[in-house]
């Protein structure tokens, strides 16, 4: 082992020997370029990973609609032949235009196959939907041809659900008409709210996603809330990505009749500019009561990649008033758990506070995931529980008592009475057959 470790050592030094001329042969040689006049730049060592990536120029990015519409062709053609070989690609009819975007977006093959798989997903889901579907069909058309010819054969009046009745029957149809009709009056007497849908270039596709399907449950709960703000979409920009999405959630926004306020404008030419509060959580000051005569905007953003404070410096840069919700003054957070609350949530959470004035019913929408319960709370619901689990245990009856008023000492909570036990014959006590067993052999043969 000696021997061994001897000769690498030897041979480590006549490799240190022999570069070292190198070097200083390099450095006369670059004195002598220095002499010369030419100098040549020393070469250095570059991270390639911590360096950003090089912008691209307009001329690489920019393409002809031909080249498009070549490139186009061919990823068509490799989704099809994909699909014939039954990968997991869904068919070319399930493909809409928005789709081949995204696909023409994407830089590697490997993006693309994950793109495919997941729209397969939601192809095989849909196509599982319409088998249910027609097997419901299918069971109601018999179960509506037996009630037919059970009618047909019964001469009486029936009563009940979907015959004779005194209730009249509300389609959905009516219920959709009755809620926009709340919302229209919403528009003409409820304090307004904003949503800033001007987030777009700061979110990617998913996040851009998921933000178009919280402003679709923003207004689905203001609608059905017996008392909904006035919401205005403000910075809506329908070609972007989180506008397209939250079209595709409701299709009926651009009717007349549908009431929904989208502006492409800014709020500050739509309101007055003293009245408008930017809920940014970035800010120190705690939002203390509701105030109806201001107009508080809510940042249509889902920052779950970055957390910079845009909304905080847009409020700045437009010269507007902050608060933030009192979240650390009336909830203590769970470790591990982020304050950033969804745009439905907050739109809840104002709702109540609007009707109630109370922070601690407000806060109620916030998950209970990410609040630690104090012990006395805690407490309280378990013993709520578990006295709520002894009384299911407990079986009472309470009508043999009704009946034994004469003698209340003899009834029982858990049984009928018993009559006062009589002495009987032949239990009296003998001590020359106790604990041998002869008296029970003797009851036995009797």
């Amino acid at each position: 082992m000696l021997k061994h470790f001897a000769r690498w050592r030897l041979g480590s030094q006549l490799l240190k020997g022999s570069a070292a001329p190198v070097r200083q042969a390099s450095k006369t040689s670059g004195a002598e370029n220095s002499l010369a006049g030419t100098e040549e730049p020393q070469k250095k060592f570059v991270n390639p990973f911590s360096q950003p990536a090089p912008a691209l120029s307009n001329d690489t990015i920019s393409e002809t609609k031909e080249e498009r519409d070549k490139r186009l062709k061919v990823l068509q053609l490799e989704a099809d032949i994909a699909h014939q070989e039954g990968r997991r690609v869904p068919a070319l009819e399930f493909f809409k235009d928005h789709h081949w975007e995204h696909v023409l977006t994407l830089p590697t093959k490997s993006a693309r196959i994950k793109y495919f798989a997941y729209l397969w997903q939601i192809e095989m889901k849909k196509e599982a939907d319409q088998r249910k579907k027609a097997v419901r069909a299918e069971e109601t058309e018999r179960r509506v041809a037996e009630m037919r010819k059970e009618r047909a054969e019964n001469t009486h009046i029936i009563y009940g659900l979907g015959h004779t009745s005194l209730f009249l029957r509300i389609y959905d149809t009516t219920i959709n008409h009755w809620q926009n009709n709340r919302l229209t009056r919403a528009m003409q007497f409820a304090p307004k709210m904003v949503l800033d849908c001007s987030y777009d270039e700061h979110m990617n596709n998913r996040e851009a996603t998921y933000a178009a399907k919280q402003l679709m449950l923003c207004f689905a709960e203001n609608r059905m809330n017996d008392e909904p703000f006035d919401l205005h979409y403000c910075n809506a920009q329908m070609d972007s990505r989180c506008m397209q999405s939250f079209q595709r959630y409701i299709p009926t926004i651009h009717n007349p009749e549908f009431p929904i306020n989208l502006h492409s404008k800014c709020f500050t030419e739509l309101f007055p500019k003293q009245n408008l509060v930017y809920l940014t959580p970035h800010c120190r000051e705690d939002l203390v009561t509701y105030n109806p005569d201001d107009i508080y905007i809510v940042g249509a953003m889902v920052d779950t990649m970055n957390n910079e404070p845009l909304s905080l410096a847009k409020a700045k840069r437009l010269g507007l008033r902050m608060a933030r919700l009192p979240l650390d003054r009336y909830l203590q957070w769970s470790s591990g758990s982020g304050k950033s609350l969804t745009l439905n949530q907050m739109i809840n959470i104002m709702l109540d506070l609007k009707k109630t004035g109370d922070w601690d019913a407000a806060l109620k929408h916030v998950p209970r995931r990410k609040v630690v319960q104090n012990e006395f709370q805690h407490r309280r619901e378990k013993d709520h529980w578990s006295t709520g689990t002894r009384a299911r245990k407990l079986n009472i009856r309470i009508d043999h008592l009704l009946d034994f008023d004469e003698d209340r000492r003899q009834a029982t909570s858990f049984a009928t009475p018993q009559k006062v036990r009589q002495r009987r014959e032949g239990l009296e006590f003998q001590l020359d057959t106790w604990a041998t067993g002869k008296q029970k052999k003797k009851q036995r043969q009797n």
